[in-house]
């Protein structure tokens, strides 16, 4: 009888506590941080994407496993036309976003094909990054191309559209210098014209700021401008010179700009855009001079 009662009492007490957690589970469930991308586009497919799609939303991290647990593919559509990528990258989920492009997840692929969308991931490089969360801004954004490189991704790519632009131009267009470099470093070219004839040295030009001016500097010791085609330096040196020369710190970091280039392409013709640049005819001997 005593056997009996301790075998019920501990049956109990089991249950008790199985109901236990399953209250404080939901309970968390409850208390977590919505998913409002996830219920509205995931949830219709299935628990198992539901809860991959509320993860990555919560910022959580994934593993490789999960990813290939997926039915249709790392790249299937869900509702909207979204797919898991587009959802870690919304999420600003950097650990999400590797491991969804090491399983194959396509960059290449626009976000909204039956809209006539041209943003696909890599278009997505190009933008400031986020204003809050663990890693914010330009460091979100280079962490993000990192990882684009790291799995396959090309450094030398021109965006869908009609401008046609590339992605270095697009990542100097919003002042990301570090990001440039890490571009160049994979052998993005700066010199690549998208279809309005701009390039992303013309980009970096255009600025006429510190940042911009020691990155040209930058290119120019690392060879960058070392035997540059005419017409593309002649388009770069008409960038150098749009800027109204007053003699103020800006006309000078433009002029020795302009000197340094000219030393290392010293077939230059001399045109408008010169003569603009240094009120005159080129100073030869300032160029020969020049570091």
């Amino acid at each position: 009888m005593t056997r009996r009662r301790f075998l019920i009492k501990t049956v109990v007490l089991v249950c008790l506590v199985v109901a236990g957690l399953y209250g404080y589970g939901r309970i968390l469930d409850m208390n977590a941080e919505p998913t409002y991308t996830a219920d509205r586009l995931f949830k219709p497919y299935g628990e198992d994407v539901y809860h991959l799609a509320q993860r990555i939303e919560r910022g959580e991290h994934i593993s490789a496993r999960d990813v290939e647990a997926l039915p249709g593919g790392v790249n299937k559509r869900y509702g909207e036309e979204i797919t898991f990528l587009f959802l870690a990258l919304q999420a600003h989920n950097l650990q999400a976003i590797d491991t969804l492009l090491a399983a194959g997840a396509d960059p290449y692929i626009v976000d909204r094909p039956s809209q006539g969308s041209t943003r696909n991931f890599v278009w997505y490089l190009g933008e400031p990054g986020p204003s809050a969360g663990p890693v914010q801004g330009f460091d979100f954004m280079n962490r993000l191309i990192e990882s684009y490189l790291k799995h396959g991704g090309k450094a030398n790519i021109q965006m869908l559209g009609s401008e046609g632009a590339w992605l270095i131009e697009d990542v100097a267009l919003i002042e990301n210098y570090e990001g440039v470099k890490i571009l160049l470093k994979a052998g993005a070219d700066p010199w690549a014209a998208d279809n309005r004839n701009s390039t992303a040295m013309d980009t970096i030009a255009h600025e006429g700021k510190p940042d911009s001016f020691e990155l040209l500097n930058y290119l120019i010791d690392r060879g960058y401008f070392d035997h540059v085609q005419q017409p593309d330096l002649q388009h770069f040196i008409g960038a150098v010179a749009l800027y109204t020369q007053r003699g103020d710190k800006t006309s000078l970091a433009y002029r020795k700009i302009g000197l340094r280039v000219l030393k290392r392409n010293p077939e230059y013709v001399a045109d408008q855009n010169t003569r603009d640049l240094f009120g005159g005819p080129i100073p030869w001997q300032e160029v020969q001079d020049a570091d």
